[in-house]
């Protein structure tokens, strides 16, 4: 049955005699033109699987750890090894690596005592571009041996989000901004709140994040979150968190 089924998938991700052909030329390539014999075992597997994977994305067919683990008959923890492996050595020309990772944050939970944004990153690469791009930015996150998980501080995970677009957006408040954020001002129960408020409402934003963060209620964070400036991909990622946080 096992075998029937990995045919079957076989003839959907090459189903043309072009795909089959393409396939062998890349194959071809590495091991003629006076290349023969000298691929390794585990470069040949890397270029295999490849081609594989470039013929799950074209025919959008799904490729996570598990499909692939049961369709080639190796572990997961191998698969992971070989995604790592065929990015190094075949990178994508444009990696679309915060695309994804804004679709991860669609199933963030958020954790309201420790103050943490944990999430499921179930591609290695989208990962190790997320932890690139936050030892970048001199942040940290909470690494964890689930190796698909991903989470960090609250106020860190909202200056992660808010940097995603390289068109930097201003950090100056409109003045329907400013009186909102007055007006929630208004309503904050503790001084630590209100501090954190007027830190944002002056331009200090990360700083008042940071504050707000670790000194006030979900609903406070929930309704001060929208009205952070930022655009394009930062403000999708920012409006998965605030859903992120309303379940909490």
């Amino acid at each position: 049955m096992a075998k029937d089924y990995r045919i079957s998938r076989y003839k959907e991700l090459f189903p043309s005699l072009k795909d089959k052909a393409e396939a062998f030329d890349r194959i071809a390539a590495q091991f003629l033109y006076g290349n023969f014999g000298r691929m390794s075992k585990s470069d040949f597997e890397t270029l295999i699987f490849s081609i594989y994977i470039d013929q799950c994305i074209k025919y959008k067919k799904e490729y996570d750890d598990y499909m692939l683990s049961r369709e080639l008959g190796i572990t997961q923890t191998r698969v992971r090894s070989l995604k790592v492996k065929t990015e190094l050595q075949y990178p994508k020309e444009n990696p679309q690596w915060k695309e994804n990772f804004i679709e991860c944050i669609r199933y963030a939970r958020y954790d309201d005592v420790k103050h943490l944004v944990k999430l499921q990153i179930s591609d290695v690469n989208v990962l190790i571009e997320v932890r690139n791009f936050v030892e970048k930015h001199g942040w940290y996150d909470e690494y964890q041996l689930n190796p698909k998980l991903f989470q960090c501080r609250a106020d860190i995970f909202i200056d992660l989000c808010r940097s995603l677009d390289e068109d930097k957006v201003s950090e100056e408040l409109s003045k329907e901004t400013v009186n909102k954020l007055e007006e929630i001002k208004k309503k904050a129960e503790s001084e630590e709140e209100k501090s954190a408020l007027d830190k944002i409402i002056s331009g200090s934003i990360e700083e008042g994040m940071k504050g707000l963060v670790l000194s006030s209620s979900k609903l406070l964070l929930q309704a001060v979150l929208p009205l952070v400036p930022c655009g394009g991909l930062a403000k999708q990622a920012i409006a998965f968190l605030v859903k992120a946080i309303e379940k909490a």
